[in-house]
């Protein structure tokens, strides 16, 4: 398939898929005319590599992983290669997903607190809201400083 064709199923754009290619992730074939010819192996190896980017796995990780075996001269190496940028990928991937089951509990206790807001008829400013006994248990909560931080701007 063409480029166009593969950006439309991946639900991305052109520009990504040449930068993946450009950066050596992606080695399409070629028709006789020199278009670019996208196999379905192809689709699969670039919604892996799509899929990683949107877990914003670095680059260089990805790369790391997509040359192990162009990078090494046996099964065995490929293979302990392959297990160490794994285990690099599982840490990473960890991380994030404890920074992101905070910030899930912070969403949940934030939700929860508001509640207490729920058929409040003053005007939602900092300078009205501060009176409130709602206001400092609200700002215990990392998503609050952003709703709540700035007065609003007339």
């Amino acid at each position: 398939m063409k480029i166009g064709e593969l950006a439309e199923q991946l639900k991305t754009t052109i520009s990504a898929l040449r930068f993946y290619e450009q950066k050596g992730l992606v080695h399409p074939g070629r028709s006789e005319g020199g278009t670019r010819q996208y196999s379905e192996e192809d689709a699969r190896r670039f919604q892996a590599i799509l899929d990683f980017a949107a877990l914003d796995i670095p680059l260089e990780q990805i790369k790391a992983l997509a040359r192990v075996r162009e990078s090494s001269s046996t099964g065995n190496q490929a293979s302990r290669k392959a297990q160490a940028h794994l285990h690099e990928l599982e840490e990473t991937l960890t991380a994030l997903r404890d920074r992101l089951d905070c910030a899930l509990d912070d969403i949940s206790q934030a939700r929860r607190k508001l509640e207490a807001c729920h058929g409040c008829l003053r005007k939602p400013v900092r300078s009205v809201c501060e009176a409130c006994p709602v206001a400092p248990d609200l700002l215990d909560c990392q998503v609050m400083r952003v709703i709540w931080d700035e007065e609003l701007h007339a």
